[in-house]
């Protein structure tokens, strides 16, 4: 269902996805879809439920994690968040879910030792999962760690999640930063294809492009890449690649 829709006609959206749940109502995509839905309409509270009802469901997928942070980042409603997710990882100790949320939770607030512990947590109750792998091989990669687990983790999430464009953005700049153009390259197309206007994304294919000999897709990935407001990580050295370019 497209969420144009839900945007035109909210009410029936939200039913008929309630339709499709009660008929899977173990179903962690369907609350996923609900959680989108409802973000649409601009209904947080009803967005925010779904989403971490998708999590209680599967705790695997990136989406419901990524989309509840942009949630509390957008409504500033970082400590009440934590409040909440601490709480649940306390209830039930042996749920990533919970742990991971806090670790998303403590990066959108710019807490990185912090969310870095928690992926870590995460990880030594289930060492296979994806979010908190990814999240955690770019930090290491990133914001200083080590870049050899960080590959590793990396390529964990990449075989847990083989689907998920972040998982490939993650896995495609670590390559890239490691000198592995081609394959980095095929990663980042996955990424920019799935996730289009995600600048940072951009910009990564297009440093790949560069590095490739391709300028004319460079220059294209990094025009998306520097045209919006939305500030990322590597926006000044984007533009500074995309000026040598032209």
């Amino acid at each position: 269902m497209a969420l144009t829709f839900a945007e035109r006609q909210p009410a029936q959206a939200i039913e008929r996805v309630k339709k499709q749940i009660a008929l899977v109502p173990t179903s962690a995509p369907h609350q996923a879809l609900l959680g989108e839905t409802y973000a649409a309409t601009g209904d947080g509270k009803a967005a925010e439920a779904a989403f971490l009802q998708a999590i209680a469901l599967d705790p695997n997928p990136m989406g419901p994690y990524v989309r509840l942070g942009g949630l509390y980042a957008a409504a500033g409603r970082y400590d009440e968040a934590l409040v909440k997710a601490n709480d649940a990882a306390k209830k039930n100790p042996g749920d990533v879910g919970p742990i991971m949320l806090t670790g998303v939770i403590y990066e959108q607030k710019g807490d990185i030792p912090k969310a870095r512990e928690s992926y870590e947590k995460a990880l030594t109750i289930n060492p296979r999962l994806a979010p908190a792998a990814n999240n955690l091989a770019w930090i290491y990669s990133e914001q200083g760690g080590d870049k050899d687990k960080a590959l590793q983790l990396a390529q964990t999430a990449k075989e847990v999640a083989p689907d998920d464009p972040r998982v490939s953005d993650t896995l495609g700049w670590i390559l890239y930063k490691r000198g592995v153009y081609q394959r980095a390259l095929a990663l980042l197309k996955d990424s920019a294809d799935k996730l289009p206007t995600n600048p940072q994304v951009q910009y990564h294919l297009g440093m790949a492009y560069a590095q490739a000999g391709d300028k004319d897709n460079a220059r294209k990935a990094l025009t998306a890449a520097t045209s919006g407001s939305t500030d990322f990580a590597g926006k000044d050295d984007a533009k500074k690649t995309l000026a040598a370019l032209r």
